[in-house]
């Protein structure tokens, strides 16, 4: 009789042995710093989700093309270790509402460990009844939407109000497919063929996403700070500062500025980045510096204005209102916070594109940016004493010959206009009837 045994027990090792794609179905993807599994397992679908990040508030997973309207799964950790699953939907963008009885019922359960992730990293992991009908159609993608914030709720209870995300993005899976780890390396391609990555040609949103760094670094970092520095050093030195000062932040920066910035929402909005709304502080705070820019071309352009409007009545004995000290503070202002939105859209770049630094001299430059703006430009007061003594003498200095011979010209003209019109207006004769009508040079009546 033969003995089965020895082969009962190389069976689990060779079974195990086989690769794991052979006896899963299922898809994965990696994408804007967040893992996501699929596997089909009878008939239910076992998802994971992974944040890249070392704290995780909640994430959620969303079955539709958008957040707006689709049911989605909320999970979270709690301070015993426990989790807690929320099932909820939104028909507007405010904050999902919890539902009792959704279409499909989702569980918790524990991460297959399908993936190996960093271990800073947080897996949550539930599995919900599969989507039949979409399997067995001839297109058996299913668009899901993805969610996360490091901003946890506080509370373990399911209807618990939660914090806005900080990261949303769309994936499509195929769950009829095997499964692949999207993490393991992949094998070497033919020739002429390029996988996604580092070195791969850039994406569509993301060749926006360089032009709109490339403007808004120009804009913000480059001509207003240069702008900012003809005003405090070139003051002292010649009269032609101030038209200096314009070009460069006004007829220089604006367009830069503005095209920039518009290419914000332009990128929000594509069909690659899927959202149609802001959703973190770097696309809000960027929306907001435009505006206080364009605030500050408006105050810049009313001070001008105000200043030779009292230049005609006489000498400027106070060179120095509240609102000009107002518009040097709000200047200064506007580059620092520049100089945090281009660090923070440094970071955003490596996050949504899981490409790495956008150049290898990027944030070297920017470290030195931030150290060489604020001494190149605080080292100018140093002339303030020279700048207040030449306002000073200005105010107070006796009046050029030249302005008081066009001063005397402009009366002489005035005069000159003043005697022809008395000469051309016909006087009333106080001895002739006053119903008399005055006569033209024809002797008609007039």
């Amino acid at each position: 009789m033969v003995n089965f045994a020895p082969y009962m027990r190389v069976l689990p090792l060779a079974l195990a042995s086989l690769p794991l794609s052979w006896a899963l179905k299922g898809d994965a993807v990696c994408v804007s710093s967040v893992c996501v599994t699929a596997t089909v397992e009878g008939d239910d679908v076992h998802y994971e989700l992974t944040p890249m990040v070392p704290h995780t508030g909640w994430v959620a997973l969303g079955f539709g093309f958008r957040m707006v309207p689709t049911h989605s799964v909320i999970m979270w950790k709690n301070g015993d270790g426990s989790t807690t699953l929320s099932q909820r939907y939104t028909d507007s963008y405010r904050m999902p509402q919890p539902v009792q009885d959704p279409p499909r019922k989702a569980v918790t359960s524990e991460p297959k460990k399908y993936v190996t992730y960093p271990s800073y990293t947080t897996t949550f992991a539930f599995h919900i009844p599969a989507n039949k009908t979409l399997l067995q159609s001839s297109d058996p993608r299913e668009p899901l939407v993805f969610a996360y914030s490091e901003a946890g709720p506080g509370s373990s209870d399911p209807d618990a109000p939660i914090p806005r995300h900080q990261i949303a993005g769309h994936l499509t899976f195929d769950l009829t497919k095997e499964f692949v780890d999207p993490t393991k390396p992949k094998k070497p391609n033919t020739p002429g063929k390029i996988e996604p990555g580092v070195n791969a040609p850039y994406k569509r949103v993301e060749k926006f996403i360089i032009l709109h760094g490339f403007l808004v670094s120009l804009g913000f970092l480059v001509l207003l700070p240069a702008g900012s520095l003809i005003g405090r050093w070139g003051r002292v030195f010649t009269p032609l500062w101030f038209r200096a000062h314009w070009i460069s932040n006004m007829v220089l920066a604006m367009p830069a500025i503005t095209l920039g910035v518009l290419l914000g929402p332009v990128i929000v909005y594509s069909k690659e980045s899927f959202r149609i709304h802001f959703a973190n502080a770097h696309e809000i705070c960027g929306m907001i510096l435009l505006f206080i820019y364009y605030a500050q071309v408006l105050l810049g352009r009313y001070i001008h204005n105000r200043r030779m409007r009292v230049a005609k009545l006489g000498p400027i004995t106070q060179p120095h209102p509240p609102l000009n000290i107002v518009h040097i503070c709000l200047g200064v202002s506007i580059i620092g916070l520049s100089l945090f939105q281009v660090r923070s859209g440094l970071e955003w770049w490596e996050t949504l594109t899981n490409r790495g630094p956008i150049s290898p001299w990027a944030w070297p430059l920017w470290t030195a940016w931030t150290v060489i703006l604020p001494v190149a430009y605080f080292t100018g007061y140093i002339l303030l004493p020279r700048q207040l003594r030449q306002e000073r003498e200005a105010a107070y200095a006796p009046i050029p010959a030249a302005t008081l011979e066009a001063r005397s010209q402009a009366s002489h003209l005035l005069a000159e206009e003043e005697e022809e019109f008395d000469q051309n207006t016909t006087r009333v004769d106080p001895t002739k009837s006053s119903m008399e009508a005055p006569r033209n040079g024809n002797g008609a009546s007039v």
